[in-house]
């Protein structure tokens, strides 16, 4: 009576195994390079909201040491068009110093750099991209809009060449009661 060879089961993987695992790797990596991709699209619109405020902000501190020269203050500017914002009054380094309105076109000069090339500066960059911003007043209640456009992930204009991200403006508007 030969010896019949005993078979033993089949042990490790089969090719077809180690490809659905594979496959099932490459989908979750996917997914968390989606999900990493929307978090810096999040956190760069937190930044440029950020740097919207701080930027409303910095003006309206502005008008606030400069009071007699609040009627100074109500522009728009555009980076496209800088015939809104002032020359240089000059006055920044003269002994006698600035007189308010003055003080006034100073400050909106060089908060004016924040959207548009005021200085001719060869590096030049705006703090906001694509930013605007215009200062309003309704008697003593005085209010800026800082205006940015960002890319944004949806399919709801596909004017601009892509039906995947679409360029997005976003406004920040600060109110404040400023009294002569």
């Amino acid at each position: 009576m030969p010896l019949m060879a005993r078979q033993r089961p089949a042990a490790g993987f089969t090719l077809i195994e180690v490809m659905i695992a594979v496959l099932v790797l490459i989908i979750g990596v996917l997914g968390v390079a989606g999900m990493q991709l929307l978090s810096i699209q999040a956190n760069q619109g937190a930044y440029f909201r950020s740097q919207a405020v701080y930027v409303g902000s910095e003006i309206l501190d502005a008008m606030r040491a400069n009071r007699p020269a609040l009627a100074s203050y109500t522009i728009t500017i555009d980076p496209l068009d800088l015939s809104n914002i002032p020359a240089d009054p000059g006055c920044a380094t003269a002994a006698a110093g600035c007189s308010p309105a003055q003080t006034a076109a100073l400050d909106l000069r060089r908060w004016g750099a924040h959207f548009a090339d005021v200085f001719g500066a060869p590096d030049y960059r705006p703090t906001l991209p694509g930013g605007s911003a215009r200062i309003t007043s309704n008697g003593n209640l005085y209010t800026v809009q800082v205006s940015w456009v960002q890319r944004g992930w949806d399919d709801t204009d596909a004017s601009d060449g892509s039906d995947l991200r679409s360029a997005i403006t976003d406004t920040v508007q600060l109110n404040a009661v400023i009294t002569p």
